[in-house]
């Protein structure tokens, strides 16, 4: 991880800045994917410190700005600060790949029976691209393709559905309801 740390209007000692650094380091424990970089500016004005700490992730940037009376109280607040954002982003990541959010995660489960793979299997990734259309259109779409289920936006409702081929033969459709 790249680390920039400067200071306006006072010197900062090389102990403080590898202090900074350690604790910079330390923040990769809570974040879900490796750190890309880190910057922080510590300023001083009218004897109050304030630490501007950028934490950049891939695809993912996290900031925040603290004032203290010393340069380290303001750098170990800002970077407990990161913390705190890394942890919660990292639960919604697990959150999301655990399917605790609703959506197609909770949809996969009947009455108890969750649909996944062995351990350790790695499953192929296909991308889709959601399409507005009508129920009846997507139906239409749907029996002519040779897919297990289609996803699409309903133009009517605005709501995410999936049209699907139920084990009686039938057709189905879920449609997406807020709670």
């Amino acid at each position: 991880m790249q680390v920039e740390i400067k200071s306006r209007h006072f010197n900062l000692g090389e102990k403080q800045k590898e202090k900074i650094i350690n604790d910079l380091e330390k923040l990769e424990r809570f974040s879900p994917r490796p750190p890309v970089s880190a910057r922080m500016t510590i300023v001083n004005e009218k004897s109050r410190f304030t630490a501007d700490l950028s934490f950049f992730l891939k695809n993912s940037d996290f900031r925040t700005k603290v004032e203290g009376s010393d340069p380290e109280l303001a750098a170990d607040e800002a970077i407990e600060n990161i913390r705190t954002q890394l942890q919660r982003f990292k639960g919604k990541m697990v959150s999301r790949q655990k399917g605790e959010e609703g959506g197609l995660g909770r949809a996969m489960v009947i009455e108890g029976e969750e649909f996944l793979e062995p351990p350790g299997t790695e499953l192929p990734t296909e991308g889709f691209h959601l399409k507005d259309m009508s129920v009846n259109n997507a139906m239409d779409v749907f029996r002519s393709s040779a897919r297990p289920f289609l996803v699409f936006r309903n133009t009517d409702t605005t709501k995410i559905c999936v049209v699907y081929k139920r084990d009686d033969g039938q057709i189905g459709l879920l449609e997406s309801r807020e709670e």
